[in-house]
């Protein structure tokens, strides 16, 4: 049991590595679209006219939020992948 879960933890460290510049780049987009979307809405608040400069801003709002879903998506799926390795496997189950 302790040489499996040695082996989970040694294979979760490896999947980490794997994927260490690829979490890098979509933690840096995610902060990146939370500040846009951050920006923009202070941006509103100070100009809070209904100007083509206002649908800009709703523009970048929507531009923002979905890289920051697409980007925490894919964060959440790493981390899925890797519990799924370190839980017990059921019988037949591959990693």
């Amino acid at each position: 049991m302790k040489d499996t879960m040695n082996q989970r933890v040694e294979a979760i460290k490896t999947l980490l590595g794997a994927f260490k510049y690829e979490r890098i780049v979509y933690m840096t987009i995610t902060v990146i679209s939370l500040l846009v979307l951050i920006g923009s809405a202070v941006y509103l608040i100070i100009q809070s006219e209904g100007t083509t400069e206002t649908i800009t801003v709703v523009v970048g709002w929507f531009g923002s939020s979905g890289a920051i879903t697409y980007t925490a998506g894919r964060l959440l799926r790493m981390w899925s992948e890797a519990l799924r390795i370190l839980l017990p496997l059921t019988e037949g189950e591959k990693p």
